[in-house]
C-alpha cells in the first residue's frame, strides 16, 4: 500500500510516498495546488501529477493539505474531484498539515507566509483560524502582499512623488519591464496570477539585503502584521511557541522582524524540521493504524 502526502500550495504542490511501514518511496513536485490561482482542473491535475511522481505509479491513499479551502463553498467544489484521486483521500487545509508535520496530531500554532498567509491553531478538539481567506480579504505579509506593496511602491517611483531606489531597479528586474506603460500593462495583466505577483517578493528582499530602506520596511510591516495575528491566536490558545512555515521566512530580515514581536509578547518562533506534506503524512498513518515511530526513527534522505 503507497501513502502519498501532499502539500497543495498556492505556487507549487509537493508530494512525498512511504508504504505502510515507514519505508520511503520518492518525492514529487507539480504547479500550484490552489484551485483559485489556476482553476479547478490545473489544481487536481498537479496534484495527480505530483502524487505519481511521488509514488511511481496511482497510490492506494492519498492525504493532502490544501491551499485556499477557504470556505464551505471552496470545499463543496474541491471535495469531488478530490475524492476521485485514490482509493481513499483524506483532505484537509494546509494550515493543518503544516502544524502536524511538527506536532505530529497534537495541540499548537502554526503560522503560513508563502504565496498566501494563515495563522492556524489546533487545541486537541478543532482548529481556529485566522486570515487565511485569499489575496483580496486577508493574506497579510505573504509574498503576494508583498509583491503588491513593492509594486505600488514602484508606481509611485515612476510618477515621481518618491525618489527611485534600488527595490525599483530590482523590480523591474525582476519582471522584465522598462517604464510606467510596461508596469501596468504587466500588472493588470498578472493581476489574477496570484504566484507572479507573489514573485516579486524575492526582488523586495534583494533590494532590501542591500540596504533599500523602503524594501526594509515592506519586509517588517508585513512580518509584523502576520505577527500580531500570531500572537492573537496563540494567547487565546494558551500556547508559548509558534511553528513557521513558508518561504517568506527565509528572508533574514522578515523572519528577525516576525520573531522579534513574538518575543516582546514571550511567545516563541520555531521553524521546525519537517515539510508539511509529511504532516499529511502523519495524519495518514493514524488514520489507517501505520507506524508512524519507523518514519521518525528513518526519515527520508531530505531531513
Amino acid at each position: 500500500m503507497i501513502i502519498v502526502g501532499i502539500d497543495a500550495g498556492g505556487t507549487k504542490t509537493k508530494a512525498i510516498a512511504y508504504d505502510c511501514n515507514g519505508n520511503y518511496i520518492g518525492e514529487g513536485l507539480a504547479g500550484s495546488g490552489n484551485y483559485h490561482n489556476v482553476g479547478l482542473p490545473k489544481a487536481i491535475e498537479h496534484i495527480r501529477e505530483a502524487a505519481i511522481k511521488a509514488a511511481g505509479r496511482e497510490p492506494d491513499i492519498i492525504s493532502m493539505g490544501v491551499a485556499g479551502l477557504d470556505s464551505k463553498y471552496d470545499w463543496d467544489n474541491f471535495l469531488p474531484l478530490a475524492t476521485s484521486l485514490a482509493k481513499k483521500v483524506f483532505v484537509y487545509h494546509d494550515g493543518a498539515i503544516a502544524l502536524f508535520a511538527e506536532t505530529l496530531g497534537n495541540p499548537g500554532v502554526v503560522v503560513i507566509a508563502g504565496t498566501g498567509s494563515v495563522v492556524e491553531g489546533f487545541d486537541g478538539n478543532q482548529f481556529y483560524r485566522v486570515g487565511g481567506r485569499g489575496w483580496l480579504l486577508s493574506d497579510t505579509g505573504s509574498a503576494y502582499w508583498i509583491g503588491r506593496k513593492a509594486l505600488r511602491k514602484v508606481l509611485k517611483m515612476m510618477d515621481g512623488v518618491i525618489p527611485k531606489s534600488e527595490l525599483y531597479y530590482e523590480v523591474l528586474d525582476k519582471i522584465k519591464i522598462k517604464d510606467l506603460d510596461d508596469l501596468v500593462l504587466w500588472a493588470y495583466n498578472s493581476s489574477c496570477q496570484i504566484d507572479l505577483v507573489a514573485s516579486v517578493a524575492e526582488s523586495v528582499n534583494r533590494a532590501a539585503e542591500k540596504g533599500d530602506e523602503i524594501a526594509i520596511s515592506i519586509l517588517k510591516e508585513g512580518a509584523e502584521k502576520l505577527a500580531k495575528d500570531a500572537v492573537f491566536l496563540t494567547k487565546k490558545l494558551k500556547f508559548k511557541v509558534v511553528y513557521l512555515k513558508g518561504g517568506m521566512f527565509n528572508s533574514k530580515i522578515y523572519h528577525m522582524a516576525f520573531t522579534n514581536y513574538l518575543s516582546l509578547h514571550g511567545i516563541k518562533g520555531d521553524t521546525g524540521k519537517n515539510p508539511p506534506e509529511m504532516g499529511a503524512i502523519f495524519i495518514a498513518f493514524k488514520q489507517l493504524g501505520c507506524n508512524i515511530s519507523n518514519i521518525l526513527k528513518a526519515p527520508h534522505p531530505h531531513f
